[in-house]
């Protein structure tokens, strides 16, 4: 993969970015660190896979459901109610996660959850978020 240091690619730093953009990812290196720019569909295309494993309970008159990849849960009225707000709790756990981010990546070991973080991330809407979610199938007798 093609490596620019900092300096080279402030000097025309359109160019670079629209490198990354109509091109190809490119390594952005400062001193020993490096860093990788992609475009957004690209890294969409790259976290297709990271799809979010469902289970849903019904319990009394609630649906509770549980994004099982990410131990995260959410309740509802319906299952409509149920699945917007594990929605929600999904974009709060990733954007905590985010703002956190080396807290939990040493503290928490969330380096197998992080291909989903970065999925509900680049998520712009909560439909969005939707598509990502898995439920089980049913066995049919």
């Amino acid at each position: 993969m093609n490596k620019i240091n900092v300096t080279d690619a402030r000097k025309d730093m359109s160019a670079f970015f629209d490198s990354v953009i109509h091109e190809k990812p490119l390594i952005l290196k400062r001193r020993k660190y490096e860093a990788v720019l992609i475009e957004r569909s690209l890294l969409q295309m790259l976290l297709e896979y990271a799809t979010i494993n469902v289970n849903v309970v019904q319990k009394e008159d609630k649906w509770i459901y549980r994004a099982s990849d990410l131990d995260v849960f959410a309740e509802g009225e319906s299952k409509i109610e149920a699945e917007n707000n594990l929605c929600n709790e999904l974009v709060k756990y990733a954007n905590d996660v985010y703002d956190n981010f080396m807290f939990y990546y040493y503290g928490q070991n969330i380096k197998v959850k992080l291909p989903f973080i970065f999925h509900i991330l680049n998520c712009e809407s909560n439909d969005e978020v939707k598509e990502l979610l898995r439920y089980p199938k049913k066995n049919k007798k």
